[in-house]
């Protein structure tokens, strides 16, 4: 039956197939979890249809976007989001056509050729819903394959690694003056992440070499093999903030089931212990949080060795874990594993800038290591956690005067570890001195009631502060004063009404050698 709303799909009847708009996406979430599709009517809907070569230096793709102006305020052109193109991915990104409800369209690459902006014939209003199709070619780099080589995107140590491989609806962020609003479009550092997105609904049909063992944000409806040795799969999924491919030929697998969750862990050869060691970690994080923020909707999680070093990355229902966490550094993963797990929750279901204010997200996620401590391991365990993983690099800082509030941007931050620290270790701490001042129940229903007010939405620093004040406690807003401090508000990316050339292009970037220097990405 699957198969059969997908083809009807393809000839252009995606919401006509069935009485149920949602009837495609179904299969990726869990029956206790199927209601969150019900706020999903003006989420974008992606049908993706690419192709990899088999050496992996090569996708070609179709991309059918439809696009609903979620916004207050009409919109005159869309912005799209290339991120392979960014400099610290290092892929090229081609747009060879595009049209908008089948009707060619002109565009012009911005932002350093890692947004494309689409005029529209007329302002689509609030509401209005139009197609985007793209056809593009996507160039995937090759990084050094020693252990030390940090891939964010591209190919190194046998696994290619494709976050984002299509463009990407930008996030529109609308202004108080009606019409004033901006498209994101900031580009990011090494340094914290870069992907900014909206819930979005994606089916995905890709064809891979039948050697590679892929890793992905969805679960898999359909899959046929050709005598050529390539495969055909269909992935779908729930409200999600982007979509991964993730693979490598020598991926070994195991697999185990929790609260309705079927966890799959992936590992390269000699690593069967380790990755099987992943495999207990990510089943009691999934347990752990579930229990204590809210259950996990997804029918799939996976985690898998990536060519990340000793470092963690979190993308929808994907746990991307460094070469080095399965070797030398084994006795971090477990760290890594419940750290990362926690976005799904803290990235995944509710959603932050992760340029300007990366706090939101990675203070929280790094909090749950505590809580997963003290359930898994007892109170004395998550209070020497506390002690020295937070608390002394941050008296360290302190004694340097190196203090920063926690709401501050990734480029603000200073070389060495203060973006860590502030970021991670001050911004864990903070959640401590909050459960200290509400209690232990009290801090667990706040929680939960923050994650089920902005399920699948963008909050920023006020909208976490409004969260606060709602439990009409003074000592909170000292608090929030002295640890967060003022909001500040982005500057926009300026929106230029015409080409940045005369050829429509933006500037162009190259891409980094992959290997990683004094200054690394965010540890976690």
């Amino acid at each position: 039956m699957v198969g059969a709303l997908l083809v009807l799909s393809a000839c252009g009847n995606r919401e006509r197939s069935t009485v149920d708009p949602y009837a495609l996406y179904r299969p990726a979430l869990k029956a206790d979890f199927q209601r969150d599709f019900d706020g999903m009517d003006k989420a974008p809907r992606y049908f993706l249809t690419v192709t990899l070569t088999p050496t992996g230096e090569l996708l070609t793709g179709m991309a059918d976007i439809v696009v609903t102006n979620y916004s207050p305020d009409p919109w005159r052109y869309l912005i799209f989001r290339l991120y392979p193109a960014l400099h610290q991915y290092g892929g090229e990104m081609v747009i060879q056509s595009l049209s908008v409800d089948d009707q060619p369209t002109n565009f012009t690459y911005q932002a350093q050729n890692s947004a494309v902006r689409v005029d529209l014939a007329r302002s689509l209003q609030p509401d209005e819903q139009v197609t985007v199709r793209f056809s593009y070619r996507l160039t995937v780099p090759q990084w050094p394959d020693s252990p030390g080589a940090y891939a964010l995107f591209g190919r190194s140590q046998q696994m290619t690694t494709l976050p984002l491989f299509y463009p990407s609806l930008a996030v529109y962020q609308p202004d108080p003056a009606l019409g004033s609003g901006t498209w994101w479009q900031d580009v990011g550092s090494v340094r914290g992440d870069a992907a900014f997105n909206v819930a979005s609904l994606f089916v995905v049909t890709a064809t891979l070499s039948s050697e590679q063992v892929p890793v992905v944000s969805g679960t898999l409806v359909e899959a046929t093999t050709d005598d050529q040795g390539q495969t055909r799969y269909v992935w779908v999924t729930g409200p999600v903030r982007e979509f991964v491919m993730h693979m490598s030929p020598v991926f070994s697998s195991a697999s185990a089931e929790a609260y309705g969750t079927r966890i799959t862990t992936y590992w390269l050869p000699g690593q069967e212990a380790a990755g099987r060691d992943a495999l207990r970690y990510a089943i009691s994080s999934l347990r752990i949080y579930s229990d204590y923020f809210g259950g996990y909707p997804a029918r799939e999680m996976s985690v898998a060795v990536a060519p990340l070093t000793y470092r963690g990355m979190e993308y929808p229902q994907v746990n991307l874990l460094g070469v080095e966490l399965y070797t030398r550094f084994r006795n971090n993963m477990e760290l890594l594993v419940a750290h990362e797990v926690a976005h799904q929750w803290w990235y995944q279901i509710v959603h932050n800038d992760p340029v300007h204010m990366p706090w939101l997200d990675e203070a929280l996620a790094e909090y749950s290591l505590k809580i997963y401590y003290e359930r898994l391991h007892g109170p004395r365990s998550a209070s020497i956690l506390e002690r020295q993983r937070w608390q002394t690099p941050l008296d360290l800082l302190l004694s340097s005067s190196e203090d920063e509030p926690l709401n501050r941007s990734v480029e603000s931050f200073g070389t060495g570890q203060q973006y860590e620290t502030i970021i991670y270790g001050k911004g864990a701490l903070f959640y401590s001195r909050l459960r200290d001042i509400l209690g232990d129940r009290r801090f667990q229903r706040f929680l939960r009631d923050y994650l089920a007010d902005h399920r699948y939405q963008i909050v920023d620093t006020e909208t976490w502060r409004e969260a606060l004040q709602s439990l009409q406690l003074p000592e909170l807003e000292m608090l929030f004063d002295e640890w967060v401090g003022e909001e500040l508000s982005p500057e926009p990316t300026p929106l230029p009404d015409a080409p940045a050339d005369e050829n429509g292009s933006g500037d162009e970037q190259s891409g980094g050698n992959g290997e990683v220097e004094e200054e690394v990405p965010n540890t976690l």
